[in-house]
């Protein structure tokens, strides 16, 4: 998709697609796969499917200390896909969902077209779960009834990771107010050392905890349609479950086999990949030294997230000034907010060349230009 939607010429770094080689492997999984004609309907209760729900438990309790269930853990398509199953199947029309800002426009738009309010927190930490309930009451002093509380841990589009504090304040506050958390974590092998990932089912108050997340993003597999659903509680996933099979299913066996082979063969591509990822990041830290662009090193993610308020005059839209003037594409940070026009998201998952030639142009950039 990044590629086949940018012009001739353009250096795309706006999709959230990586520009390197598939883990050896997944690859190789596929291709047996497919020398087999193993591409029929997956069998959700058969040992493929069973063996995917192992290696997952065992992954998310050896290296995030999450308390995954394996009969809790259902298999769907992708998370936002997830996602808007546990909206229709955890909150009512009319109720207010909360999350944090600049917001992933997916996570918005899910909430929105199905009739909730979404309710937009500033990214920052809490220290108890009063501290964060007084955070949202800032924002909202009169407001309806909170439905759902979703957490992008880590977060799209600023890389940052919340801290387990931060983590547990949510969760409290969840049980104590009978409101179900959704944790979208489908970042959390992107997380830059020494940095850790606190996974919301590695806190102390779970019963009121969905977490979704995937191999997808991490190894590059987003097409391949494969997300696991996992609940703090039975009761949850049965409310889960209740809903219509074919909202919640689409999984397909290639997906499932790619997860498998990812997440028990593919450590050592996932090395390579961080020290990749930081070193593309060391790239960008000095080229932005001379100039003026804003940004905070993210704590995970393969993205950075660029504020050009120095540089473009208020009117001015500086990332569709980028790709009509200098070819190179970054994703609008009016997708993450109407708040947001004069950032953009940058994906570092690309060689380092495409980024020195970026570097390059916003050297050359003129302070509060329109381009026009």
């Amino acid at each position: 998709m990044k590629w086949s939607r940018a012009q001739p010429n353009e250096v795309p770094l706006d999709v959230a697609d990586l520009d390197f080689e598939l883990a050896t492997p997944i690859h190789d999984t596929i291709n047996d796969a497919l020398t087999k004609s193993d591409v029929g309907y997956p069998d959700f209760s058969g040992p493929t499917v069973n063996r995917l729900r192992e290696i997952f438990a065992n992954r998310q309790s050896h290296l995030y200390g999450a308390s995954v269930d394996e009969s809790r853990v259902e298999i769907c398509a992708q998370s936002m896909q997830s996602l808007c199953c546990a909206v229709l199947a955890f909150t009512a029309p009319g109720d207010e969902v909360v999350t944090h800002t600049p917001c992933y426009l997916p996570i918005r738009t899910a909430v929105e077209q199905l009739g909730r309010r979404c309710v937009l927190l500033p990214v920052r930490e809490s220290r108890s779960a009063e501290e964060f309930e007084e955070s949202i009451r800032r924002i909202r002093p009169d407001g309806t009834r909170i439905g759902m509380i979703v957490l992008c841990q880590p977060h799209n589009p600023t890389g940052h990771l919340f801290s387990r504090e931060t983590v547990e304040a949510v969760s409290e506050f969840a049980v104590r107010n009978d409101v179900v958390l959704f944790s979208d974590e489908v970042y959390q092998d992107l997380v830059f050392a020494p940095r850790r990932h606190v996974s919301a089912l590695a806190a102390n108050h779970i019963s009121q905890t969905v977490m979704a997340t995937s191999a997808s993003k991490a190894f590059n597999i987003s097409g391949l349609r494969c997300a696991l659903v996992t609940f703090g509680s039975k009761a949850l996933r049965e409310r889960f479950t209740a809903l219509p099979w074919h909202l919640r299913d689409g999984a397909g066996i290639l997906g499932i086999r790619a997860a498998i082979a990812a997440w028990s063969e593919c450590d050592g591509w996932l090395e390579e990949l961080h020290s990749q990822l930081r070193r593309n990041r060391a790239v960008l830290a000095a080229g932005l030294t001379s100039t003026s662009i804003g940004w905070t090193p993210p704590d995970a993610t393969h993205f950075a997230w660029l504020d050009f308020r120095d540089y473009f005059n208020d009117d001015a839209d500086p990332v569709d000034t980028l790709r009509r003037t200098q070819r190179i594409r970054l994703e609008p940070g009016t997708a993450f907010g109407r708040d947001f026009g004069h950032f953009g998201r940058m994906n570092l998952g690309t060689s380092p060349g495409r980024l020195m030639n970026a570097m390059e142009t916003f050297r050359t950039l003129p302070r509060r230009t329109g381009f026009s």
